[in-house]
């Protein structure tokens, strides 16, 4: 939130010395339109003053922020332009939180335009006592110790008890949605004539080229954590020193090589390819392999390198293996139906999801996961070993009476200008003994930030 802020500064300081120097016969260069927003909400839901709504211009570098009024409008002064409109918050109240976030898109601004628009929120109710989260993603490798080339067989994702009891659960299983990249350009065929994701009405997420789940009961102690190995579930710092180990007996891996593809139609029938999935070492019990569910083409499951759109669901009912195998629930993300195969998720069984931007092609990539799952994006830089790291919730944190003298605050492992706001050093305090609470308002925007290096090195 830092850089909107300063760029909406330097941007508001820019137009104000463009019209201070007009001249009369150039004082209409820059036009401003009086413009508002307003916030639709769940009929069980009031309006609330105070609120941060953004407008950040399409294909250009305008960032505009105005705080909504006792009615939930906000005002603004802008120029023509095609804008996208964002609001995201937290309410508190006891043991529970309410998440709202909306997002519209195309919003028009011009002579002839409407001088208003009105973006309809979702709220997501949440028991911080029950809350399980992504902590941190890695995917984007590391450079081999020669610097030849990127070594990328070492990717993860943690999990995080981000409350106060004991989490036992049942059929959780991991997706992710498509593209497979948020840059490619065949996303733009997930979206409507109304610049809406095509599935956003109809109350699921697809899950493509396949699923993973847990074998029997999850148990995460109060802000313990569970280490998902996705591919190179072995001690990877034998071949690439900056890489991660995972000879560990607490992670998990996904490691199904002998699943036959449900509805696959191809030569690819398993994820057997050995590049991604060697034997798991021999430390990491048999029970701690993830079991999966493929609908897709290819022998890995494709998580991205560069820019992955991932969630964690826990199924109600019905298995997440008997979920994903009936036909019934798939959904195609293109015209080739092998390739593009998809689980049907129900968005109510979604616990957590992060989207993922690739750094270098912030202006090609596309939203995948709706807002009422992730109503922002978090960028990564990849190949140099750098993971994506959830910010602590500073007032939460410092709250809890058992961290008193356990916080470290010297953390200085953000990149490139993205680090967490609330200065506490997640890893160092926990090590320390502290309890972290991670800001969860379902918008990685304001969530994550990017880390030097995975946490699971130690560092």
């Amino acid at each position: 939130m830092k850089k909107i802020v300063l760029k909406t500064l330097l941007i508001a300081a820019a137009l104000g010395a463009a019209l201070s120097s007009c001249t009369k016969e150039n004082e209409d260069i820059i036009k401003l339109y009086d413009f508002s927003i307003a916030l639709s909400y769940p009929d069980d839901i009031s309006p609330s003053e105070g609120v941060t709504i953004t407008l950040r211009q399409t294909g250009g570098e305008g960032i505009f922020e105005s705080l909504t009024n006792a009615s939930g409008i906000a005002t603004f002064k802008i120029p023509a332009g095609v804008y996208e409109a964002i609001c995201s918050y937290t309410q508190t109240s006891g043991e529970y939180f309410y998440i709202c976030n909306g997002i519209k898109s195309q919003v028009v601004v011009d002579a002839n335009s409407l001088p208003k628009a009105v973006i309809t929120m979702s709220v997501s109710t949440i028991d911080n006592s029950k809350s399980l989260i992504i902590k941190e993603i890695y995917n984007g490798g590391v450079m081999k110790d020669d610097n030849s080339a990127n070594f990328h067989f070492d990717k993860c994702i943690v999990l995080y008890n981000n409350g106060t009891s004991t989490l036992n659960l049942d059929n959780i299983a991991i997706g992710m949605a498509p593209q497979y990249n948020a840059e490619a350009g065949s996303n733009s065929t997930l979206y409507d004539n109304g610049g809406a994701l095509v599935y956003e009405n109809e109350g699921f997420i697809p899950g493509i080229n396949g699923i993973w789940y847990f074998l029997g009961t999850l148990t995460i102690k109060p802000f313990g954590q569970v280490v998902v190995n996705v591919c190179g579930a072995i001690d990877n710092t034998q071949t690439v020193t900056n890489s991660v180990n995972y000879a560990n007996p607490d992670y998990y891996c996904m490691y199904d090589p002998e699943y036959e593809g449900a509805g696959t139609n191809n030569s690819n029938k398993y994820y057997n390819n050995t590049s991604y999935y060697p034997t798991p070492a021999a430390v990491i019990p048999t029970s701690h392999y993830l079991k999966t569910v493929k609908v897709g083409q290819g022998n890995a499951w494709p998580f991205s390198v560069t820019s992955p759109a991932v969630f964690i669901y826990q199924t109600d009912g019905v298995t997440p293996k008997a979920h994903a195998e009936d036909t019934g629930n798939l959904w195609y993300a293109g015209t080739n139906a092998t390739v593009s195969a998809c689980v049907k998720v129900p968005s109510e069984w979604i616990l957590d999801g992060v989207e993922v931007w690739n750094s270098d092609k912030i202006t090609s990539s596309y939203k995948r996961l709706t807002a009422v799952i992730d109503a922002g994006h978090v960028n990564l830089t990849g190949k140099y070993g750098h993971s994506l790291y959830r910010n602590v919730d500073k007032e939460l944190t410092e709250a809890l009476p058992e961290n008193q003298g356990l916080l470290v605050y010297d953390y200085s492992l953000g990149y490139d200008g993205s680090t967490d706001p609330s200065g506490i050093n997640a890893e160092a305090s926990l090590k320390n003994g502290a309890h972290i609470v991670y800001k969860d308002t379902n918008n990685s925007s304001n969530d994550f930030h990017e880390r030097i290096k995975c946490s699971l090195r130690g560092e």
